[in-house]
């Protein structure tokens, strides 16, 4: 009987050792493209779903962002250029809400995403992050950190119609001003860098309760992700599965008949 618990402590033991780490919240948009963001309710983590107050409207792209070999899901979001019909806004804010708020006081959280600017990109966009932005502020040549207003710490990644970066946003939570490290285009699977592209030290995040993607339209956003450690949020994609009972299968296959074979004797 011992030998047969081993058996079935094997097989639960590589399954759990293949499983990805958990985020607190993802979206990946992989919704129905063409359909609008308003009302799109997937990934996790999430108590609401997307809406906006007005302005531009986001739509499904057909295919994701991609970034080496970060894992990703179908689908992105991208944002209009100005349309005189469009509510007279050349402004697009699309809100979403966290199921468990963040920033509690000597806590760290980890946000990343997928970004690219698109022709005729406006003169900013990115995510807020609580009181924080995260992206290109007006019209600055740089990526970057901004908040309180026009106090910005900036990276040296350049902003480029048509190509896409990786944001890491490392938020250490303090009582009074928290610390930001901002990472442009880590490599992902590998530890978190020594060096942060941008800190930024005088900014009061606060409770943040969920994200908003604003920008001037032109822009396309994908692969939001929170976590609690650097890991979480820069998953590597899984490997392609080999044939049906590729080393993986024939390894607990392997160790399962030898276990029973002994039981039996």
């Amino acid at each position: 009987m011992r030998s047969r618990w081993s058996a079935l402590f094997i097989l639960t033991c590589v399954s759990a050792c293949t499983t990805a780490a958990n985020t607190l919240a993802s979206e990946g948009f992989d919704y129905t493209p063409g359909l609008s963001l308003n009302g799109q309710n997937g990934g996790s983590g999430w108590s609401s779903p997307w809406s906006t107050p007005g302005g531009l409207d986001a739509t499904i792209a057909a295919s994701s962002l991609t970034f080496g070999g970060l894992a990703i899901s179908n689908g992105a979001v991208s944002t209009a250029g100005f349309q005189p019909s469009n509510q007279g806004s050349s402004v697009a804010t699309w809100i979403r809400n966290l199921t468990t708020p963040v920033g509690a006081d000597n806590t760290t959280i980890y946000l990343s995403f997928l970004f690219r600017p698109d022709a005729g990109f406006g003169f900013y966009g990115g995510l807020n992050f609580g009181s924080l932005f995260v992206g290109r502020s007006g019209n600055q040549t740089d990526y970057g950190l901004e908040g309180p207003v026009n106090d910005l710490s900036l990276s040296s990644t350049s902003v480029v119609q048509g190509q896409t970066v990786f944001f890491v946003l490392r938020a250490d939570f303090l009582p009074g001003n928290d610390i930001l490290w901002l990472y442009m285009n880590p490599t992902p699977g590998q530890p978190e860098p020594s060096t942060p592209d941008a800190v930024k030290t005088d900014l009061d995040v606060g409770t943040v309760t969920g994200l908003t993607i604003n920008n001037y339209g032109g822009f396309t956003t994908d692969e939001i992700r929170i976590g609690t450690t650097f890991a979480e949020v820069t998953t590597l994609a899984a490997p392609v599965p080999e044939p049906a009972f590729g080393w993986t299968a024939g390894l607990i296959a392997a160790f399962a008949a030898l276990t029973l074979r002994r039981a039996a004797n």
